[in-house]
């Protein structure tokens, strides 16, 4: 009953998350759009956003790692205050500059609550709790997709304000949700006799996990340089906004399937297979961007987010989990969930200077280099750790 009870409440926790994250950052450019910001600099404040980003989660990460008695449920909670007054000043304050960098800070205190969730995972299993990551990050795509098409509706009528009303509305139920789970205590065996690993330390202490958080960057990086632009890619093709917001949905639908049978995968394929059945997703889909010659095609090309992002993001998690050790997987989460944050700056960056000055075939050639460079470093990474016998799972 405790086993299904967590289950539960993790599956909520996940569905939550997403609705959160869609909030917070797939509604970014809509946002600042709104408040005033042109093109330009919306693609500059997001790549800022993004970078504290990348910056603070492996810092809170290791925090959390090294102080015994900071848990992911306290972490969270403690975040969590925060949030609530950036989503009241919010809709107080009216200068366009103030509500960018609160909006700066929502993102971030959202990117930062990532890898805390991924580290509940491995806190129960250590407790002999077996979660379904991949029914809950299933049901978190599931509500990521009805939550942007609510809001889409929604802002027609009531503008840029229903971001921080959504905003309090789940972060309240969010942190319900996380006050009401058990949390274990953090395993203590060895933690005062083991010197604490730094974020430098880390990086040399798990060399063939930074290799492939490489891979995952760039892997990342083509991932944010087709979704920061896809309105670009569907306006080339005749579209607008409205077919935008069905390519949106057909992404985030696409990927409940391999989500919901993740477990069942990890025991027929290898973890590691699995990075690399993504690095080949991410490049199939690629090409099949670049040759897309209607609206039609580009619908089509969202179901490769079965072979791509769906694979990739239960994965990683997994992955870190099986080649970091204990003690460190709560920054080795965080590492990995800011290889996110990093994507998107680059995406946004490159891409957009290269759709200015280059065009918009010249970003989707490009986009296949990006895509087969991550997919080398992914199986460089597997081959080193299974060639130095680092782990038998991987």
């Amino acid at each position: 009953m405790e086993e299904k009870r967590i289950n539960l409440q993790y599956i909520v926790l996940q569905g939550l998350y997403m609705t959160l994250y869609c909030v917070s950052c797939g509604f970014i450019s809509f946002y600042l759009q709104g408040n005033g910001f042109a093109n330009s600099g919306i693609g500059i404040i997001t790549a800022v956003f993004c970078l504290f980003a990348v910056i603070f989660q492996p810092i809170v990460g290791n925090i959390c790692d090294r102080i015994d008695r900071l848990t992911w449920k306290k972490l969270i909670i403690i975040l969590g205050l925060p949030y609530i007054v950036i989503c009241i000043a919010m809709l107080i304050i009216k200068e366009k500059w103030i509500i960018a960098i609160l909006f700066g800070m929502m993102y971030i205190i959202t990117n930062i609550y990532l890898p805390l969730i991924n580290t509940a995972l491995f806190s129960y299993k250590r407790e002999g709790i077996e979660i379904n990551f991949g029914v809950a990050r299933g049901m978190g795509s599931a509500m990521y997709a009805l939550m942007a098409l609510f809001i889409g509706n929604i802002a027609v009528r009531v503008g840029t304000r229903i971001i921080p009303m959504a905003g309090l509305i789940i972060i309240a139920l969010f942190l319900g949700v996380v006050f009401s789970m058990p949390v274990a205590d953090k395993i203590k065996s060895d933690r005062n006799e083991t010197k604490r690993t730094n974020i430098v330390g880390f990086i040399k202490k798990y060399p063939y996990f930074s290799i492939m958080l490489l891979a995952v960057l760039f892997i990342y990086f083509s991932h944010n340089i087709i979704g920061t632009y896809l309105l670009q890619i569907v306006q080339s093709l005749g579209g607008n906004s409205g077919n935008l917001g069905i390519a949106m949905f057909i992404q985030a639908l696409a990927e409940i399937p391999v989500l919901f049978t993740f477990s069942y995968i990890m025991k027929k394929v290898k973890i590691g297979n699995l990075m690399i059945l993504a690095g080949i997703g991410y490049v199939v889909r690629g090409i099949l961007y670049f040759i897309s010659g209607s609206i039609m095609i580009i619908y089509t090309i969202q179901l490769s987010q079965i072979f791509s992002f769906a694979i990739v993001t239960a994965a990683s998690v997994y992955f870190t989990g099986m080649v970091v050790d204990v003690e460190d997987q709560t920054t080795g989460l965080a590492f990995m969930s800011g290889m996110t944050a990093a994507g998107t700056v680059l995406g946004s960056l490159l891409g957009g200077e290269i759709l200015d000055h280059i065009g918009m075939r010249s970003m989707l050639a490009v986009n296949i280099l990006i895509t087969i460079i991550g997919l080398g470093i992914a199986v460089c990474s597997i081959k080193l750790i299974r060639s130095k016998k680092k782990n038998k799972y991987v």
